[in-house]
């Protein structure tokens, strides 16, 4: 065997070996995003299924809901707790909600359902593992869907209590099993479809290492170029299934999908089919890295406010735990909480409450811009500095309610913006936890919002 016929077998077993690792590189990709995003999205509508439920609980007068029986139907008491729940039935996108009382042998019935048809008075409600949790005092949400007359559903249920702080009823929430199972599925979906234009991209440039023929050249070029015309399809699918997330941040935007959305930049008409090929590979590139770019944004990002979600913010306090232990930890805590937003939601609907809740992300984040922030659930959110005395907090505080009057004063809205907040600051002589610092932050900011509605009496 001549020198240059060795080096072309050795050539192509290489390129056959980078194929391999290609392959396998793309199939652990795939299976990683597809995992990540599931667990993401699940947990995220799960979430938004209990604020609803809770929400709808909290609003509920526990005394009068305990004491209805089926003959005080058309009375002041049903209607007044008929009406709260037919307000969530008609502003917010569910099935069915409904409350239900606890028959203390295991089983559930039904007490008042706005429904245009609905369940009778005392008739029994399946019973779940997430409904006999919520009748000890724990909201949950079904893991699993269920099938009734009505239809098949994914569920959440709040307890309601009594004046006394004992469990009067539960609030349920039903949310359409389709419509559920499409919405976890579908960034998975993409993660595929981006994993497999990513494998794709390899496959061809594996394939152009060994063809370097001029004519096979020229192939390769309108194959890139075609898979080019399929991410940007990708990327058009992202962007419609975004809407609400672009109207919201017009202006500041998720980096990401802002990505996907400006495109490429201008470039050269290419003179020749290998600069042909450069450019196709380096746009392909491009946005399967803003896709995945945006996939990663969308497993640690809360989709309503563009802060960090929950599991952004475990990561953050393990960390912190990590360094507590370690005695190198610095750092101070921010609690904000919206005032009214219940309010909000109920009276002008739920677009009204989203915005608000978007507005006070953007304001805190503008202010706390090199620190992190966290939307963990409801109407509060949570931002850890680096090293802050709590003079410095103090300033940032004022800066914050500075901005807050700026943003209300140029709103024509009947429902204007008003958070309240508190700090505190790791002190290893007096704190041996994050969650101690955490709990002094909540309750300086529990006392802010008390002096809130003292106010406005």
């Amino acid at each position: 065997m001549d020198t240059n016929a060795k080096s072309i077998k050795i050539s192509k077993r290489n390129i056959f070996v980078t194929l391999a690792l290609i392959l396998m590189t793309n199939l652990l990709l795939s299976t990683a995003l597809s995992v990540m995003a599931k667990r993401a999205i699940r947990e995220q509508m799960n979430e938004r299924m209990l604020d609803i439920a809770n929400t709808a609980a909290y609003m509920l007068d526990g005394d009068v809901l305990e004491s209805l029986t089926a003959d005080d139907e058309g009375t002041e008491d049903f209607n007044k707790i008929y009406g709260t729940l037919k307000v969530f039935q008609n502003n917010i996108r569910l099935d069915y909600i409904y409350s239900i009382r606890d028959m203390g042998d295991g089983t559930f019935t039904f007490i008042i359902d706005p429904d245009e048809e609905p369940a009778e008075f005392g008739s029994l409600i399946e019973t779940t593992e997430a409904l006999v949790k919520a009748s000890q005092g724990t909201p949950s949400v079904d893991t699993k869907a269920y099938s009734d007359e009505w239809g098949t559903f994914y569920s959440a249920y709040s307890p309601v209590y009594d004046s006394k702080g004992n469990i009067a009823g539960i609030v349920g929430v039903d949310f359409g099993a389709e419509w559920y199972d499409s919405t976890l599925n579908s960034n998975r979906l993409i993660a595929v479809i981006i994993t497999a234009a990513a494998l794709a991209a390899g496959i061809l440039i594996s394939f152009f290492m060994i063809r370097q023929n001029k004519k096979q050249l020229a192939g390769t070029v309108k194959t890139i170029e075609e898979l080019d015309d399929a991410a940007q399809r990708i990327g058009e699918t992202i962007i419609r299934n975004s809407v609400k997330k672009r109207s919201l941040h017009s202006e500041s935007g998720n980096a990401a999908l802002k990505a996907i959305a400006e495109g490429d930049n201008e470039v050269k008409p290419p003179t020749n089919e290998y600069e042909a090929l450069t450019s196709s590979l380096t746009s392909v590139y491009g946005k399967l890295k803003n896709y995945l770019d945006y996939i990663n944004a969308e497993v640690y990002t809360d989709i309503v406010t563009d802060a960090g979600n929950k599991a952004a913010y475990t990561i953050h306090i393990e960390k912190l735990a990590e360094d507590i232990k370690a005695g190198t930890a610095c750092f101070s805590v921010a609690f904000f909480d919206i005032n009214g937003l219940k309010k909000i939601y109920t009276a002008y609907g739920y677009e009204a409450g989203d915005a608000l809740l978007f507005e006070c992300s953007r304001i805190i984040k503008k202010i706390f811009d090199r620190h992190p922030v966290y939307h963990i659930t409801g109407d509060e959110f949570i931002v850890i500095t680096d090293g802050n005395s709590m003079l410095d907090m103090e300033i940032l505080l004022a800066k914050f309610d500075n901005e807050i009057k700026r943003y209300n004063a140029e709103q024509d809205d009947e429902h204007k913006l008003s958070v309240a907040k508190g700090a505190s600051v790791f002190n290893p002589k007096k704190s041996a936890s994050y969650r101690e610092v955490f709990i002094e932050a909540k309750e300086r900011c529990d006392e802010d919002k008390a002096e809130y509605y003292r106010d406005r009496k």
